[in-house]
């Protein structure tokens, strides 16, 4: 518990000693008027019982205005319980990996969608988006602001779904002219791994691989190269495909891609697709790092102010009671 306008309270605190101490009540002049016998009416029963009385509702008075006022500097002062938050995350990343080659144009839109489900399952792992065709681009980096990473995937499923004329358009940056062939499969493999970084953290990393396989050009890396190197950075591919491959050579690849590098292949249109993603992800053993820290006040004036409101509804009642 601390008191965040403690100064406050003190400065008021000084102000109204002052007040008390320049307006306090004169003491009585030597003009006041003698009373002769008075000893005999002091002594009655009735007048000493008066007088206890009067002398208890005034201490009673002093009391409740001394604390209705030290309940009302506590107020001022503005009492509050700082806590200091530090989280632990899990020591996973995943990078999105998105063909935007022609062939997947009809998919990627959905694709994104799926992304964007993914997101919304996982809790405190960094997500990162590498789009690629003839070459690769870095969409957005890894990061654990989901709410960026939302705004960024929306914006991409909006550029697809209206072939660019809202939201975010991959396509032309990701085929330059100067770079023959389109669909470089290996190629945006290895862009991938690469995107990961503290590398000198020992993390699980994993990929989501969208891509249909159908390579139309000639890579700098094959696919099985861009399994090796994979496999030697410890990275897991899940490979995620469009329906209309499930059968082919190119899925076939996929999959034996994915289990060399302790992934999985899924089809994109299973409706339990996301799900076995996500656990499979997140059963990997990652250790706990500690996240950003951030402190969170809680103010608590009502107690006090409370006692201030009730305290001076009885300082009206027993000052009445005084005057009477």
């Amino acid at each position: 518990m601390v008191l965040m306008f403690w100064w406050l309270a003190l400065i008021l605190l000084v102000l109204a000693a002052a007040a008390v101490f320049f307006f306090r009540r004169p003491k009585q002049t030597e003009s006041s008027l003698a009373v002769a016998h008075s000893g005999r009416m002091t002594s009655l029963p009735s007048f000493r019982r008066a007088m206890r009385r009067r002398l208890v509702t005034t201490v009673a008075l002093l009391g409740v205005v001394v604390l209705t006022g030290l309940s009302a500097l506590a107020g001022v002062a503005r009492p509050a319980w700082v806590e200091t938050v530090n989280p632990e995350r899990k020591m996973r990343d995943v990078m999105l990996c998105l063909d935007v080659s022609g062939s997947m144009l009809g998919y990627d839109a959905d694709l994104l969608e799926s992304y964007q489900e993914l997101v919304d399952r996982f809790d405190g792992e960094r997500i990162g988006l590498t789009v690629f065709n003839a070459t690769a681009v870095s969409a957005f980096p890894l990061t654990d602001d989901y709410d960026m990473v939302q705004n960024y995937l929306a914006e991409a499923e909006e550029g697809f779904r209206t072939w660019g004329a809202e939201g975010t358009d991959y396509s032309w940056s990701t085929s330059p002219p100067n770079i023959g062939g389109s669909s470089l499969i290996g190629d945006g493999l290895v862009s991938c791994v690469d995107n990961f970084d503290r590398q000198d953290e020992d993390r699980s990393r994993s990929i989501i691989f969208a891509t249909d396989n159908m390579l139309a050009g000639q890579p700098l890396f094959e696919l099985n190269e861009a399994a090796d190197i994979a496999v030697d950075a410890k990275v897991r591919v899940y490979s995620l495909s469009p329906p209309s491959v499930l059968t082919t050579t190119q899925t076939k690849e996929l999959r034996s891609v994915s289990d060399r590098t302790g992934g999985e292949q899924f089809d994109m249109g299973s409706a339990s697709t996301i799900d076995r993603i996500v656990e499979e992800i997140q059963s990997q053993e990652a250790a706990n790092t500690p996240g950003r820290s951030y402190t969170i006040v809680h103010d608590m004036p009502m107690v006090p102010l409370g006692i201030a409101v009730f305290g001076l509804a009885g300082v009206f009642v027993l000052a009445w009671r005084t005057k009477s």
